[in-house]
């Protein structure tokens, strides 16, 4: 039986060269490229304000009346799924087209058929302006035109039945370059389009010691990755602004002394003394993770029965108003507490006090504590009455620490217990309240993914592995956030527990333009800021740092002090033999030199902050390297659900510097990480 063949075309029309991605398109094609226009490359992401939905268009189109076969729905959808973004790019001797599921289609630049595993072959013509791609496929046949007007390319698409005559559909798509602004909701990051864009200056918190506060002639770096960017100032308390000489260098603040909570602002103007952008950082401010805690249990006099007095500080987090405190005895509620004045609306949260009076204590009873959160979280504390052994209030901090445990042979180990476990703030000796495991403690995972134009070849492979992380190492109360970067930096999706919104924003990503890790990296890390529970920061790039604004010790520095893991997937393509004029051509010794040192760092970052470093050669034949991304990924996980959190209570007042030292007792086993977990500021 013969079968029916179709002819898809897209027809691209572009008059004029085009900067892509925020840089110049390199214009060295090869030879049989020389008449295809420049102005094709790069990326194109969907305005959905001003396209049609393929799916709607062939609903309507059956409602007007005009049969709509089954395969043709089909195709709508397909369209549909794969409309999101598009990059048209060139390697070697092939026309790419990627489209926003990450499939990649290469055409040979000679005009040949190429065939492809659905049942289609494809080829590109050219002719001056006008660039077509015909796929022969069954049943269908498609038109796709490709027209460029002003700063927008127009998608018409038309589909119709290959046997059937008037049997068919037509819809409009609409692309931007990522470029028109638009709102968004994070304080520190302006959106473009849907590409948020960088935002135009981050301070990077100083150095200072465990529990230090700040006082003083003290240094401050800012990250600075807008070029528009001319002038910088600061502001302390409001204080009128000081002019800052080489915003990229570390710039000397005079603090109060002694030390109390100040507010440092920055701003950042363009040439024409505009304002681009400003970033707040507020100073040796105590406050620490949502705690609860027994602070004092007294004996009561009184008439009759006797009674104990329970105290307890609850520390609300800023995310969340405290909502109420119950006492209990035992399972029985003692007393409900609903009223906590203006320390319920004071920002940053008071450590709030509160009370209750327990009557005829029995031996061995219980006194439990629950606060409610007005997020729906709880904190609950307990403490044995033991008559005659009842304590005084002490002024006492609740202190969290992040650690991994690893055994003999680097596996991720569970099922410990608070006793395996030695804390010592000096000479000291602490016993370890409680260990949580990671069901216990939310997550914030960061996942920062470079999208340059050399990480194309592994694109449509590695979102769909990024998709199956974030779909399996989240638990529901988890929350995730996404940077992508590659010459600029951009903030796709902000912190949330809605894994959909970021698993949706991995399919705006474009590969194309250079690579700025260094950028990126620090620009991730200081995300985290203020949010509470587990951290890990998980990176995939290729390596090789070309553009980023920011001093390369940066970024290191801030990731060894703040101690965040991070994970590290490193996409190698540089055993890939370069053909110049037919002839094969080593490459270079300082491009050998730049990639080794660029490997150092990462494994030296993921050494010192308890994460690890993954190298992946895309060019070896030895392992399938999807294979291997996908183990990488698989690794990650395990670790993330083998996290646990050590608490322990201090008497050491803030601004002491008594970091605790805490050791295993068990042989055979190693101590990856131990973070505190506190705000990065």
């Amino acid at each position: 039986m013969a079968i029916a063949t179709v002819v898809l075309v897209l027809v691209l029309r572009f008059p004029i060269a085009e900067p892509m991605h925020g840089q110049e398109v390199a214009t060295s094609l090869p030879a049989e490229s020389a008449t295809l226009p420049v102005s094709v490359l790069g990326p194109w992401i969907l305005n959905e304000e001003l396209s049609e939905d393929p799916v709607l268009r062939a609903q309507e189109a059956a409602r007007e009346g005009r049969w709509i076969s089954s395969t043709l729905q089909e195709q709508a959808r397909d369209y549909a799924a794969r409309r999101a973004s598009i990059l048209v790019g060139i390697e070697d001797d092939s026309l790419l087209v990627l489209d926003g599921q990450g499939e990649t289609l290469a055409f040979p630049l000679d005009g040949s058929w190429q065939s492809y595993d659905r049942p289609s072959q494809g080829r590109v013509l050219r002719s001056g302006d006008m660039l077509s791609i015909e796929t022969v496929a069954s049943e269908w046949l498609g038109v796709d035109t490709f027209v460029r007007e002003q700063d927008q390319l127009v998608r018409s698409t038309h589909l119709r039945s290959r046997g059937l005559a008037n049997v068919g559909v037509r819809f409009r798509m609409v692309y931007d370059r990522p470029g028109v602004d638009s709102a968004s909701e994070h304080p520190f990051v302006d959106t473009v389009g849907d590409f948020p864009r960088p935002a135009t200056i981050l301070i990077v918190p100083p150095e200072r010691g465990y529990r230090e506060l700040l006082s003083g002639r003290v240094g401050f770096q800012t990250l600075v990755v807008d070029p528009a960017v001319a002038a910088v100032e600061y502001r302390l308390d409001g204080r009128p602004p000081r002019r800052i000489r080489q915003p990229r260098h570390r710039t000397y603040v005079e603090l109060d002394d002694p030390p109390r909570e100040q507010t440092l602002e920055f701003l950042a103007y363009n040439a024409e003394g505009e304002l681009l952008g400003t970033d707040r950082l507020i100073l040796n401010r105590i406050d620490g993770p949502a705690t609860i805690h027994i602070s004092s249990i007294r004996s009561e006099p009184g008439e009759g029965a006797s009674a104990v007095l329970a105290g307890a500080t609850v520390s609300p987090p800023w995310s969340a108003h405290l909502e109420r405190v119950e006492f209990y005895r035992n399972e029985s509620l003692v007393a409900t507490l609903e009223d906590f004045g203006e320390a319920r609306r004071a920002r940053p949260p008071r450590t709030i006090h509160v009370e209750a009076l327990i009557e005829d204590p029995q031996p061995n009873d219980f006194v439990r504590v629950k606060a409610k959160l007005a997020d729906g979280r709880e904190l609950e504390d307990a403490e044995l009455l033991q008559e005659g052994d009842y304590r005084a209030e002490i002024d006492v901090h609740l202190v969290q620490i992040q650690v991994l445990v690893t055994d003999r042979e680097g596996n991720p180990v569970s099922a410990l217990k608070p006793e395996d476990f030695d804390i010592r703030e000096g000479s000291r000796r602490i016993r370890p309240e409680r260990l949580h495991t990671a069901d216990d403690v939310r997550l914030l995972l960061g996942l920062a993914i470079d999208s340059s134009e050399s990480m194309r070849p592994a694109w449509s492979h590695l979102r769909h592995v990024a998709r199956s992380f974030l779909a399996d190492a989240l638990a529901p109360e988890d929350s995730a956030f996404l940077v992508d970067f590659d010459d600029t930096v951009r903030l796709l999706q902000q912190p949330t527990v809605d894994k959909r919104r970021v698993e949706a924003r991995l399919g705006l990503l474009v590969p194309g333009g250079g690579t700025a890790l260094n950028d990126g990296l620090l620009f991730s890390l200081l995300q985290f800021r203020r949010e509470p529970g587990r951290r890990a920061l998980v990176v995939v790039t290729d390596g090789v740092d070309l553009d980023s604004r920011s001093p390369w010790q940066q970024a290191p520095d801030f990731a060894e002090r703040l101690g965040i893991p991070i994970y590290f997937i490193e996409l190698d393509r540089s055993a890939k033999p370069v053909i110049e004029g037919g002839d094969l051509v080593s490459r270079t010794p300082d491009a050998t030199l730049l990639r080794e040192q660029a490997r150092k760092r990462l494994r030296r970052i993921s050494r010192h902050t308890g994460g690890r470093h993954f190298h992946i050669d895309l060019v070896a034949h030895d392992v399938s390297w999807p294979t291997r991304i996908e183990q990488a990924f698989d690794q990650i996980e395990e670790d993330l659900r083998h996290q646990h959190v050590l608490t322990y209570y201090t008497d050491q007042p803030p601004g002491s510097d008594a970091r605790p030292d805490i050791r295993l007792t068990g042989r055979g086993l190693t101590l990856r990480t131990a973070v505190p977990l506190r705000a990065i500021e």
